[in-house]
């Protein structure tokens, strides 16, 4: 064989062994259309549309260790899910879904009202009048569009529940959580 064959055969080989971004792409798909059948067939004929549940008794014990009062108790309204909670820097919030799939927070904080409206219900929040919740009067408030809020300022503690719900939503939940 003569140095240009031999050249040839290596120059050969060597472009067998390019890989291009075509060639990356078809091993990425053979790898990711299996995971997505398992997802499909999993999500419509097993009916696997869960919603991961939370226990808010750790966030509720750290609220209660800084001497927020008076503290929610955890409690959901009839066929609705606590799908987070979390209590840090002084604010309390639990999260919840109801029964048709909406989310809706209950945030409770200590200290400037003003503060946590304004971050919660955003600057351009409004007072648009009161109601009675079991004999407590809770403002009614507007939020981000299409959300509505209630508010209640007790001393230092303001309780805020927020979502895009009906105001009857909003008031089983402050009933069950008797915040």
């Amino acid at each position: 064989m003569t140095a240009s064959v031999q050249e040839q055969e290596v120059a050969a080989d060597a472009a067998k062994r390019v890989r291009r971004p075509r060639d990356m792409a078809l091993s990425l798909a053979v790898l990711l259309v299996p995971i997505f059948l398992v997802l499909l067939v999993g999500r419509f004929f097993y009916g696997d549309t869960t919603t991961a549940t939370v226990d808010p008794q750790v966030a509720l014990s750290g609220a209660a260790r800084a001497s927020m009062s008076p503290i929610p108790q955890g409690q959901t309204p009839e066929g609705w899910k606590i799908v987070s909670a979390q209590y840090r820097d002084g604010v309390l919030r639990l999260g919840y879904l109801t029964d048709d799939e909406k989310g809706v927070q209950l945030v409770q904080g200590k200290g400037d009202s003003t503060g946590l409206l304004a971050a919660e219900l955003t600057t351009a929040g409004k007072q648009v009048g009161t109601v009675d919740v079991v004999g407590v009067g809770w403002q009614r408030w507007t939020g981000r569009p299409g959300e509505s809020a209630l508010v209640r300022v007790s001393g230092a503690v303001t309780v805020i529940a927020v979502g895009q719900v009906a105001e009857e939503d909003l008031v089983k939940l402050v009933t069950a959580a008797r915040a």
